[in-house]
This record gives structure tokens, C-alpha cells and sequence, in this order.
């Protein structure tokens, strides 16, 4: 690795820790680095609007800012800030950027935001924290479907989550090359067969690993619930919880499973899955989690035994043009109070 791109890598590595984020993924349960609120740590007040060209821009003054297009997706916006964050803490001067694809040849400073960026957003640390919560081996994310579910908890696009993977030498370049030949699209038309899809939406898939996580999807994404079922012996997950909590829910019909090994049969226990959506996007990206829980029992005895439970929680994201919430959050503060 060249000294400059060591540097910034480097760097990254020090901001993950002395900024707070290291802390939010390992103690509060959180699954990704939020670039928003570096940004605000750092009195840098991140502006999104839409734009024809630019992907984004860093201006440095005497309080400087990050302007971003708020036409993109969630993960290249929040790959965007993080490169933009690059140039602030490597000491660039003013800069914009119209891509974010950096090869050797490109300019130092390009070069240097561009590893900053991917290591601030996929340290392995944090890699290593999410794997070990999903149970995922190395092995298993040259899955597609593994590699989509890491991309939305890491909060950057597929794409640049495979190419993470191949920087932290996790997956060789030719795996990474084979992973890119099947599209997002492909795998989310699977997650959801048989029920409504919407292509431009994004598709969580949630099991029982996920009890301990703060997931972060965005308001309009689509949430595909797994869980193990005792349906057979008379037990139902509950969807009255997730109703009054503001989701709409609808339960998923799955297609049925080929059994490849009989020994890995357990008779009585099947899945259910649910769809969930927001019902309210704007009381949904308020900025508090909200508790998504379910508690199979049988249905006909009101106080009945409470067979399984699953509980997680998730923080929604609203990614509009205008501040963002830390940013507002930051002005506000500053008012003087009279």
C-alpha cells in the first residue's frame, strides 16, 4: 500500500474511534458508521439538494460544509459524505466530485478521500461485529443474498460493499467480479416472490439474529420478517404489537422448501414470514428506534404460554433534500437563547 493511501486509511481508523462510532456499533447495537454524524461532531453542516452532475462537494472555510446530491441512493449519499469527510479531515482544500470511482491514476487527494471513505465506513472491526451477530463465515458472504443484506446494514450500495470486502481482503477480486454479475434487483424479486415489488425500494431481510442489532433502514424500504413456526401445533406470531407500533403488515406466502438433507428436519416446525412497511414515514424518521416485536402463542388462549418471542429495533432514515437532522439539530443548539 502506497504511504499516502496508508495515511488515509490510517486516519479513518482514528476518526471510527475518537468520534463516537466505534462506541455506537459495539456498546448501543448499531450496524453501520453514520458519516451524518461525524459530520456533526465536527461543526460540518451536510447540505443535500438535488444536482445534474455532482455527486458532491467539500468546501473549506472558516465553517466548513458538504453539499451532496439528494438524488442518489441512500448508500452512495452516504458514501458521498464520507468521501467529502475524507477531504476535511486529510486537509484538502475545496473540491467537487462528479464520481466516485478512483483508480491509481487519479489525483492524490482523490485517492486519499477515496480510502478514507471506505475504511471509515467498513473497518473491519466493524465488518467483524456485524458477521459475528448474523452468524455469516467469510465463505458465506459469496452469497448474493448475504452480500445485500451487509451492503443495507452497512448502509452503502451492493456494489461498494463487495469492493470493501476485495480492499479488506476478504473476497478476491474475481469472486467480487462474479458477485457484480447478478444485480440488487435480481435478489430482491426473490426475497419478495409472490408479493408486491417495488423496484426501486429497498428489501431487509430479518431473522433472529438480528435481536441485538439497531437496524437502519429508510422509510419506504420493505421489511421481510423470518422466523421459526410452530403453526402445526396450534401456535400464530401475534401482529397486533407491530400494527399499534405504526407498521403495516402483511404476512408473506412462501413458496415451499425443497428438503435436501431429511436429517435436518424438525416435524412441527415450519416459517412464517411478514412483510412490514411504515404506515407514517414522518412520524417513523423522528429519530427515536421503534420496536419491532411479535410473540407466538396460541391464539384462543388469551394469557397463553408465549412459545418464542423476537424483538428488534429500528432507527428509520429520511433522506431528503435540505439539512439533515444532525445538521439542524447543530444550528439549533446554537441559537441564543433569550
Amino acid at each position: 500500500m502506497l504511504p499516502h493511501i496508508r495515511n488515509a486509511a490510517d486516519r479513518a481508523r482514528e476518526v471510527y474511534h475518537d468520534s463516537g462510532a466505534k462506541a455506537r456499533v459495539e456498546q448501543e447495537g448499531y450496524t453501520r458508521v453514520d458519516p451524518f454524524l461525524i459530520a456533526g461532531g465536527e461543526g460540518v453542516p451536510v447540505l443535500l439538494r438535488p444536482m445534474d452532475k455532482l455527486l458532491g462537494a467539500f468546501i473549506r472555510d472558516d465553517v466548513s460544509g458538504i453539499l451532496i446530491n439528494s438524488e442518489r441512493s441512500a448508500g452512495l449519499v452516504h458514501l458521498t459524505c464520507a468521501h467529502e469527510l475524507g477531504h476535511y479531515f486529510m486537509g484538502h482544500g475545496s473540491t467537487a466530485d462528479d464520481s466516485m470511482d478512483f483508480g491509481p491514476k487519479s489525483e492524490r487527494q482523490e485517492q486519499e478521500a477515496d480510502w478514507f471513505a471506505y475504511h471509515l465506513l467498513t473497518p473491519r472491526g466493524l465488518l467483524a461485529n456485524v458477521m459475528r451477530r448474523k452468524r455469516w463465515s467469510v465463505q458465506s458472504l459469496k452469497d448474493p443474498t448475504v452480500l445485500y443484506q451487509l451492503s443495507l446494514r452497512l448502509g452503502i450500495s451492493y456494489t461498494a460493499t463487495a469492493w470493501s470486502l476485495a480492499r479488506q481482503k476478504l473476497l478476491e477480486t474475481g469472486v467480487v467480479k462474479d458477485l457484480l454479475r447478478i444485480q440488487p434487483i435480481e435478489i430482491k424479486h426473490a426475497l419478495l416472490e409472490g408479493h408486491h415489488f417495488e423496484s426501486r425500494k429497498e428489501v431487509w431481510l430479518l431473522d433472529e439474529t438480528d435481536r441485538t442489532s439497531i437496524l437502519e433502514p429508510r422509510t419506504d424500504d420493505q421489511i421481510l420478517v423470518r422466523l421459526k413456526s410452530k403453526a402445526s401445533s396450534g401456535y400464530l406470531w401475534s401482529l397486533g404489537e407491530l400494527a399499534s407500533e405504526g407498521f403495516q403488515v402483511c404476512p408473506a406466502q412462501r413458496p415451499a422448501e425443497k428438503v435436501t438433507d431429511p436429517k435436518q428436519l424438525v416435524f412441527g416446525v415450519t416459517t412464517a414470514e411478514f412483510v412490514l412497511t411504515v404506515d407514517d414515514p414522518s412520524q417513523a424518521a423522528n429519530g427515536a428506534p421503534m420496536i419491532l416485536a411479535m410473540e407466538e402463542r396460541r391464539p384462543w388462549l388469551k394469557d397463553g404460554e408465549v412459545n418464542a418471542a423476537f424483538e428488534t429495533r429500528a432507527k428509520f432514515e429520511q433522506i431528503g433534500p435540505g439539512l439533515t437532522r444532525v445538521a439542524k439539530q447543530q444550528l439549533l443548539s446554537e441559537v441564543p437563547v433569550a
